[in-house]
């Protein structure tokens, strides 16, 4: 990321979309890009659940084999699997909650919304996606005093989700390895500034325009009187800019 960050650009809230009209063609690219995100979250909880399985099966196996030198071994291998179980219940009690995480495809109706919860919420949905393809996901900017509790932006709290879902998932798929780390500052007197530093190998040839995710990901903030830009700032680096309008 560069030392200093340029200032963005002074830009107009976009026109208020009609509220009582639906752009059915862009819900329907919404809504599949929804349903591509749902389906590579269930593939990497299957992946997150495997550990967890093997090794209760590897424990409870070397009991039910008569492998176990002592009792006290067959105790430390029955442990071992309730440890197991135990980090499988937490597992799936999380992996319920974002199954059951629903983003209402709908007109957008933009209010003071509070950023930092939201923000929490998007690295849940996506750190399991970064970790399957052995990405560090640096979402450390969290606890930065820039996002405090009570920091607003004008947005639908359920289009910014998908909004900046839709750039984490792009940034993430675009890394072949590396790290993709989040920053977070003020841009001016009336927008707020999120930036992913994206180090390591690309995908090339880099082409945000031909991603489904990254076309609904701009339009979204656009229409919330935001913007989404991309840099390339070195042969292995890559910035992501999403800047969001103060309430």
């Amino acid at each position: 990321m560069p030392a200093t960050p340029p200032d963005p650009p002074s830009f107009p809230p976009a026109p208020a979309a009609d509220q009582e009209g639906m752009d059915w063609q862009f819900a329907f690219e919404r809504s599949e890009v929804m349903r591509a995100f749902q389906q590579e979250l269930l593939v990497s909880i299957g992946h997150e659940l495997r550990n967890p399985l093997s090794s209760q099966m590897g424990a409870l196996q070397l009991v039910l084999s008569n492998l176990c030198d002592s009792r006290e071994e067959e105790r430390e291998c029955l442990q071992s699997a309730k440890e197991a179980v135990e980090r499988l219940i937490k597992l799936l009690e999380e992996y319920t909650r974002l199954a059951r995480h629903d983003l209402p495809i709908q007109p957008l109706r933009p209010r003071p919304t509070r950023l930092r919860p939201l923000l929490q919420e998007i690295h849940s949905l996506t750190r399991l996606q970064a970790q399957d393809r052995s990405i560090r996901y640096d979402w450390t900017a969290l606890q930065s005093s820039w996002l405090p509790d009570s920091l607003t932006v004008w947005a639908d709290p359920h289009g910014l989700v998908q909004a900046l879902l839709g750039v984490c998932r792009w940034g993430i798929r675009t890394l072949c390895y590396g790290s993709m780390a989040l920053s977070a500052y003020p841009g001016g007197e009336e927008h707020f500034c999120l930036e992913w530093d994206l180090e390591g190998r690309c995908c090339l040839p880099i082409q945000p325009q031909d991603s489904a995710a990254w076309r609904v990901s701009e339009r979204l903030l656009r229409e919330m009187g935001g913007q989404l830009e991309l840099w390339e700032s070195g042969l292995h680096r890559v910035g992501i800019r999403a800047t969001l309008r103060l309430a």
